[in-house]
């Protein structure tokens, strides 16, 4: 595949507080966080802001050039987290072109993945970007199927990972 085989992501709204709202409301109670501030995806501060980033193990970002339009929004989900999917988005030298910031919304990183995607939808659907952003796609759910997923619990059996210096003893594995 040729890395540089796509066109440049077509740009969308301004981000400002109104799209960011939408992104942190479609999150729902899976949110966590503060609220989004922009990092840098420009070439001198890129490896800083990914290293960061990593530590994000799921959310929802929005990409913006350096006119502070939307190019990209996106999920993360998986181990690497915002990080590895934004490095993802490097291999294409087009995004590497037009991506100067990022904006993150940071969720719960135990929440399910299709409850992640069901935000991504909602918050796309909400500001307004089907058929606006070339032939992105985000994935379809109504209001209810959206509300289910964020607001369902986690799987029984999973855990929380326990805090940093508590390495004594059994801990429940119940959900809180």
């Amino acid at each position: 595949m040729n890395l540089d085989c796509c066109a440049e992501p077509v740009a969308g709204p301004v981000v400002d507080a109104r799209v960011l709202r939408h992104v942190w409301t479609a999150l729902g109670p899976l949110r966590r966080g503060a609220w989004p501030a922009l990092h840098s995806l420009e070439s001198h501060r890129q490896e800083e802001t990914l290293s960061v980033l990593d530590g994000v193990l799921a959310g929802l970002y929005l990409t913006v050039d350096a006119e502070g339009r939307l190019r990209w929004l996106g999920k993360a989900h998986r181990d690497g987290g915002v990080g590895a999917r934004l490095r993802d988005h490097f291999r294409h030298a087009e995004r590497t072109r037009v991506f100067a910031g990022v904006f993150v919304v940071e969720a719960d990183p135990f929440s399910l993945s299709k409850a992640i995607e069901a935000a991504e939808g909602r918050a796309a659907d909400v500001i307004g970007l089907r058929g606006r952003m070339g032939p992105r796609s985000w994935p379809v759910v109504t209001e209810a199927q959206w509300l289910a997923l964020v607001t369902s619990r986690r799987m029984p059996g999973l855990g929380r990972p326990r805090p940093d210096g508590d390495d004594v003893g059994e801990r429940s594995v119940t959900p809180a």
